[in-house]
């Protein structure tokens, strides 16, 4: 457990000091990668939160993982970790890709599809570290760090 510990401390330092992210993941089961989903869920907001994310599925399917995208926009917005509106699908992917991960052709049509969503990721990503120079996020609206009824809605009191 010791190692695992000491692995889970590092991914979360690196994680931190992210000013943005790229998820990758294959459609699985019409969803995205368990290993992701569990990544998300182990580390959660208050290291996701305020910094913007793209999307990156692929699948031997036509569709290119376009369902895993659609379920892991809500979950990435819910880490406070907004996808940008341009994702990237890599339908066929054993077509797409040659052995060695190169493009096996239109490369600069990939590359044109791609670079979309990167430029629009890496322009949120300064507008928040930018903002985040100038205030903490987390004074105003703190990470949930207890217990999830921290997200509860307030109750009212009963009128007697």
């Amino acid at each position: 457990f010791q190692s695992s510990t000491t692995n889970l401390k590092e991914v979360h330092t690196i994680l931190s000091q992210a000013d943005a992210y790229i998820t990758i993941t294959p459609e699985m089961n019409h969803g995205p990668s368990p290993g992701l989903l569990n990544m998300l869920n182990h580390f959660g907001s208050s290291v996701f939160g305020f910094k913007p994310s793209a999307i990156v599925t692929y699948s031997p399917s036509q569709w290119g993982g376009v369902r895993a995208a659609n379920a892991l926009r809500p979950i990435l917005s819910e880490l406070g970790c907004l996808p940008v509106s341009a994702m990237i699908h890599l339908p066929k992917v054993h077509e797409i890709l040659k052995d060695d991960g190169s493009i096996a052709e239109d490369e600069e049509k990939w590359n044109q599809y791609v670079d979309r969503s990167l430029d629009q990721l890496e322009w949120w990503a300064m507008a928040a570290l930018n903002q985040r120079a100038v205030q903490d996020p987390y004074e105003t609206s703190p990470a949930f760090l207890k217990t999830p009824s921290q997200q509860n809605v307030p109750q009212q009191q009963s009128k007697k």
